[in-house]
C-alpha cells in the first residue's frame, strides 16, 4: 500500500505538455481554464454546507453530503489535468478519478431516488401564491378570532349587566363546585370587598346554624349531579342581621353529558319565611284548639244525649205524642252534633299525622270486605254491588290511611247513590310506571264538572240527598297528598263519578 503511494509521484511518464508541443496558447488555455472550473468546483461544497447549517430542517443533508464529495472529486480532477501538463502523476489522477466516479454514481442513484419527492416541491411561484394564500387565511383567522373575542366580551358584559340587574345573588362554579363568580347584589348584601375573600370564604356568610347544612347539600349535589335547593340564613353586611334565602343551583353539561359547570341563584325570602312561620304557628294554634274542642265537646253532648233518653223515659205516653217532633228534631239535632265533633276529630288527628307514617303491604280486598260488614244493613237495603277488578292484590300503604280513602270514597258511592236504578261500584287496581292506582267507580248521582276540583275542600257539600259534613273528600285528598301522591275525579249528572287514587310507589 506505502509502494502504491509512493508511485504516485513516479514520473516515468510523459507530462501532458508533450501532447501540446509545449504550444504555449493551448497549454495555457487548458492550464487557466481548469484552474478556474476547479476553483468553481470547490466553491460549491462551501455553499452546499452553508445550506446545511443554515436549514437545519432539511430533510436530504445526507444527499448533499454525497453531491459535495462528488463535486470535489471533480475539482480535484481537474486541478490532476493542470498538474499533469508538466509533471506526469497520473495514478494519484486516475484515484481521485476512481473516488469521483464512485461518488458521481452514488450520487446519481441517490437522486434518481428522491427527484419523485422533491418534483412535489412548490415553484418560486407556487410558493408565493401558497404564502399568499396563506397570508390571507392568517388575515382571515385573525380577524375571525378578534370578531369571535368582541362577541364573547359583549356576551360576558351582557352576562354581567343581566346578573347585576336582577335582585338575586347569582353565582357560578366549576365542575368540581369551586366558586368562581358573583354577582354585584353578593358584595352589597353582604359587605364584602374583596372577590377572593367572596369565592374561597362564601360560606362564612351563611348562619352558623345553617352552614354546615348548606356546605353538606352543596357537595352532595356537586358528586351526584342532582340540583340543589335549601334555605338558609345569610348574613346582611351592612345591617349585621340575618336574612332567609332560597338558594337553586343547576348543572350544565356538555354534549357528551359531563357536568361543566353550575350555575345557582339566591332569592331573599324573608318576609314569606316569617309569614309562613307565623302562619304555621297560628295553624297550630287552630289545630290545639280543634283538637280540645272537639274533645272537649263529645263529654257534654253524650250528656245531652243520655239526659234526652233519660227524659223520655219519664214522659207519659201521651206526653211523648204531643212532643214527638220537638223529639225528634232535638235528636237529629244530637246526631248532627255528634258527626260534627267527630269530623273535626278526624281532621285534628290528620293535621298532627307526621310525614312520614308506617306502611306495609295491604290486601285490598280485605278492607272490601271490612267495608261490606261494617255496612251490611245499607247494602242489603239498597241492593248495591262491589265489583272488584284488582290487579293489584295488595298495595303498599298505611292500612289505617288506606282503610280511610276506601271507607269515605265508598260510603259516598252508597250515600249519593241514584234514585230508580241499582247502585253498582267497582273497585280496581292497576299500576303505572311511577304509582300505584286505588279506582273508586259508581253509577251513582254524578257531579257537575265546575265542582270537580272544589269537592276536595273542608265541609263543601253539592249533594242535599244524603247528610254529611263535607270532609271525607278533604281527608281522603289530605292522606294521599301528604304520602306524596295525587287524586283525580271523572264525573257526570245522573252517569256516575270515577276516582282514582294514585299512590307512590
Amino acid at each position: 500500500m506505502i509502494d502504491y503511494i509512493q508511485s504516485f509521484w513516479n514520473t516515468n511518464f510523459m507530462p501532458h505538455g508533450h501532447c501540446y508541443f509545449w504550444d504555449p496558447a493551448i497549454l495555457w488555455a487548458h492550464a487557466i481554464s481548469d484552474s478556474i472550473i476547479a476553483l468553481a468546483y470547490f466553491i460549491i461544497p462551501f455553499s452546499l454546507v452553508k445550506i446545511v447549517r443554515k436549514r437545519e430542517d432539511f430533510a436530504y443533508k445526507w444527499m448533499l453530503g454525497l453531491f459535495a464529495l462528488f463535486i470535489l472529486g471533480c475539482g480535484a480532477t481537474h486541478v490532476m489535468d493542470v498538474i499533469n501538463i508538466w509533471e506526469p502523476w497520473y495514478r494519484l489522477d486516475s484515484t481521485i478519478r476512481v473516488i469521483t466516479a464512485l461518488a458521481s454514481i452514488g450520487t446519481a442513484i441517490m437522486l434518481i431516488k428522491v427527484t419523485p419527492q422533491l418534483i412535489l416541491f412548490p415553484s418560486a411561484k407556487k410558493w408565493k401564491e401558497l404564502n399568499e394564500e396563506l397570508r390571507a387565511m392568517n388575515e382571515q383567522l385573525e380577524w375571525k378570532v378578534n370578531d369571535r373575542t368582541r362577541s364573547f366580551k359583549e356576551v360576558a358584559a351582557e352576562f354581567r349587566f343581566l346578573t347585576d340587574a336582577i335582585p338575586q345573588i347569582v353565582w357560578r362554579a366549576d365542575a368540581k363546585g369551586v366558586v368562581n363568580f358573583f354577582n354585584e347584589k353578593w358584595f352589597s348584601y353582604t359587605g364584602i370587598k374583596n372577590n377572593e375573600e367572596a369565592l374561597t370564604q362564601w360560606a362564612t356568610a351563611i348562619h352558623p346554624e345553617d352552614r354546615s347544612k348548606a356546605v353538606e347539600n352543596w357537595e352532595k349535589s356537586v358528586r351526584t349531579g342532582q340540583n340543589v335547593e335549601i334555605e338558609f340564613r345569610l348574613l346582611n353586611g351592612n345591617t349585621q342581621t340575618y336574612r332567609w334565602h332560597l338558594a337553586r343551583a343547576t348543572a350544565m353539561r356538555d354534549k357528551s353529558g359531563r357536568i361543566s359547570k353550575w350555575f345557582g341563584a339566591a332569592t331573599d325570602i324573608h318576609d314569606n319565611k316569617i309569614q309562613q312561620q307565623e302562619l304555621e304557628k297560628t295553624n297550630e294554634e287552630l289545630d290545639n284548639f280543634v283538637y280540645v274542642a272537639s274533645h272537649d265537646l263529645k263529654t257534654p253532648i253524650n250528656n245531652l244525649d243520655g239526659l234526652m233518653k233519660i227524659l223520655e223515659s219519664r214522659m207519659s205516653e201521651e206526653t211523648k205524642k204531643a212532643a214527638a217532633a220537638v223529639r225528634q228534631m232535638m235528636s237529629k239535632s244530637i246526631e248532627q252534633l255528634k258527626v260534627t265533633v267527630n269530623d273535626l276529630a278526624d281532621i285534628s288527628r290528620l293535621q298532627r299525622l307526621g310525614d312520614e307514617e308506617e306502611t306495609q303491604w295491604v290486601n285490598v280486598k280485605d278492607l272490601i270486605e271490612e267495608f261490606k260488614l261494617n255496612h251490611h244493613v245499607m247494602m242489603r237495603e239498597t241492593g248495591a254491588r262491589i265489583e272488584e277488578e284488582l290487579e293489584l292484590p295488595r298495595l303498599h300503604f298505611s292500612r289505617q290511611h288506606l282503610r280511610s280513602i276506601l271507607d269515605n270514597l265508598l260510603s259516598n258511592a252508597l250515600k249519593y247513590r241514584a234514585q230508580g236504578r241499582i247502585l253498582r261500584i267497582k273497585v280496581a287496581t292497576y299500576q303505572t310506571p311511577s304509582h300505584d292506582v286505588l279506582v273508586v267507580q259508581d253509577n251513582g248521582l254524578g257531579i257537575k264538572k265546575e265542582y270537580h276540583q272544589k269537592i276536595f275542600e273542608m265541609f263543601r257539600r253539592f249533594h242535599k240527598q244524603a247528610e254529611g259534613s263535607g270532609v271525607g273528600l278533604y281527608i281522603v285528598k289530605r292522606l294521599v297528598e301528604k304520602n306524596h301522591g295525587y287524586i283525580e275525579v271523572d264525573s257526570e249528572p245522573e252517569k256516575g263519578s270515577t276516582f282514582r287514587v294514585f299512590l307512590k310507589k
